[in-house]
């Protein structure tokens, strides 16, 4: 990314619940990204988890300060977004989901794609199963009739 003058303030924002298993990682690759860390916050918007999602995130705060935790008491992605962009600070908000690793370069190219005048950017989902029914899942939203791999 170009000089971090030039580079617009962005949230990220993590609505989760119950992602114990995977935040540390989900958070690891969104903190290691190349984009300025004093350009870039990131929110935690917590639907009220009942394991350690929270605490983990929490463990972020010393190695990223510009990381917080909200609260989403209606415990729904939905709801958790709104919450998120509403105490959000940046000028472009990107959206990462809790069980998701992002690349190191995830968030400067997306800005990169954004300043060149289009209205909203993506990038690969690669949709994997831990479990039976989880696995089915991800062979239905990578075929054609899910998400194909776009």
């Amino acid at each position: 990314m170009s000089q971090a003058s030039n580079c617009p303030f962005i949230t990220v924002v993590l609505p989760v619940r119950n992602e114990g298993r995977f935040i540390r990682r989900c958070l690891e690759s969104v903190i290691a990204q190349d984009y300025p860390a004093d350009r870039m916050e990131i929110i935690v918007a917590d639907g009220m988890s009942t394991d350690d999602t929270r605490k983990i995130a929490l463990s972020f705060q010393s190695a990223f300060p510009a990381l917080r935790v909200i609260d989403n008491p209606g415990r729904i992605v939905p709801t958790g977004l709104n919450g998120a962009v509403a105490a959000a600070r940046g000028e472009i908000i990107v959206r990462v989901d809790g069980h998701c690793e992002i690349a190191r370069d995830y968030v400067s190219r997306s800005v990169a794609h954004l300043q060149t005048g289009v209205d909203a950017v993506g990038g690969p989902l690669d949709t994997i199963g831990e479990t039976v029914i989880a696995r089915a899942i991800a062979i239905g939203m990578s075929s054609r009739f899910g998400v194909g791999n776009t």
